[in-house]
């Protein structure tokens, strides 16, 4: 075989997977992946009466309430051919679509999503707990922005560098002091790229979950709880440093948990990061991990990340999806009766 010489190389066109494109494009010019409205963004909280300015700020950066869109356009990947005319017909619809002011992956995921509510509701209950445990916190409604974690996350740092800049005058607007992150994507990329990329985070930046901890002895106990599997986030775990404080709360919460083989800072994959890009790799990925969590025997696999969540319960069959939560929604049964 020929080898092409190395000027000529230099002249090949490299081109990134059109998904990638459409959620940069999005992120850039919505404020989210999937070009979501702030107010369906923030329909969660719509009930709640949160203020806009306070000490401290509660931020979801829309990650949960995505998750449904984000896995019917990875099934909409998964049948159609990336490189076929049928794709490249529906990238050219939504180019079109988008002059208008309409998203086609909005319309299309619109369509095949039935978790919208389930995911908008574990925000509502992450915010109820919260407040359970006496903590004050306001809310940036339709202006919340996502932290483009996922500009990262594929190298568009350059992009992000922008970004950031636009994520930050909505975190000051609020006057927070503290911001709570429900995500630890969104938590990693706050305390720690930001400031890389030369943003002065002058906020301190907590997740979920270390709120919790701090006043988990006001958390009241789980009736009939079931035997749990702690699965560790990557990002919690690894880059965040949190994960005896998960267990922490569950002895509070009279909550018996096991131990899979591979816990904490060695954790498995969940199989998420590369749904996007290769989601049968992902799907396999998700399928292991979920052997190794259903081997302890546990009957509830738990976790702390929408990501994994959404993965973990991609690899089961429909009739077995309930045996997988968040945290969120584990601890909320603890005040809700």
């Amino acid at each position: 075989m020929a080898i092409r010489p190395a000027e000529e190389l230099e002249h090949v066109e490299r081109k990134l997977p059109a998904v990638l494109e459409i959620i940069r494009g999005n992120i850039l010019k919505h404020g989210n992946p999937l070009a979501l409205k702030g107010t369906e963004v923030a329909v969660w909280a719509k009930d709640l009466n949160l203020p806009k300015t306070g000490e401290m700020l509660f931020y979801t950066g829309g990650e949960y309430q995505l998750l449904p869109f984000i896995d019917s356009l990875v099934k909409t990947m998964t049948v159609v051919d990336q490189g076929s005319k049928g794709f490249s017909m529906m990238i050219g619809v939504r180019n079109i679509l988008d002059k208008a002011g309409i998203s086609a992956e909005k319309i299309y995921a619109s369509v095949l999503s039935k978790d919208k509510e389930r995911f908008q509701s574990v925000c509502t209950k992450a915010a109820k707990l919260l407040q359970s445990l006496d903590y004050d916190f306001c809310y940036s409604h339709d202006e919340e922005l996502y932290s483009g974690a996922l500009l990262y996350e594929l190298g568009y740092w350059e992009d992000l560098k922008d970004y950031a800049h636009r994520v930050k005058q909505v975190i000051d607007k609020t006057g927070a002091k503290t911001i709570i992150c429900l995500s630890p994507h969104a938590a990693e990329v706050l305390k720690f790229v930001y400031p890389k990329l030369g943003i002065p985070m002058d906020i301190e930046v907590k997740t979920f979950v270390e709120l919790v901890w701090e006043q988990r002895s006001k958390l009241k106990t789980i009736p009939n709880a079931p035997t749990v599997v702690i699965h560790d986030s990557c990002r919690l775990a690894r880059e965040l440093h949190i994960s005896q404080e998960i267990r922490d709360i569950l002895t509070s919460s009279g909550v018996h948990f096991r131990e899979a083989a591979r816990s904490r800072e060695w954790t498995s994959c969940c199989g998420g990061p590369s749904k996007l890009l290769y989601p049968d790799l992902s799907h396999t990925i998700a399928g292991r991990r979920v052997d190794e969590l259903q081997e302890t025997g546990a009957e509830l696999m738990l976790t702390s990340c929408p990501y994994c969540l959404a993965a973990l319960e991609g690899a089961l069959e429909k009739k077995d999806k309930d045996q997988v939560v968040d945290l969120i929604e584990f601890l909320y049964r603890g005040i809700a009766g």
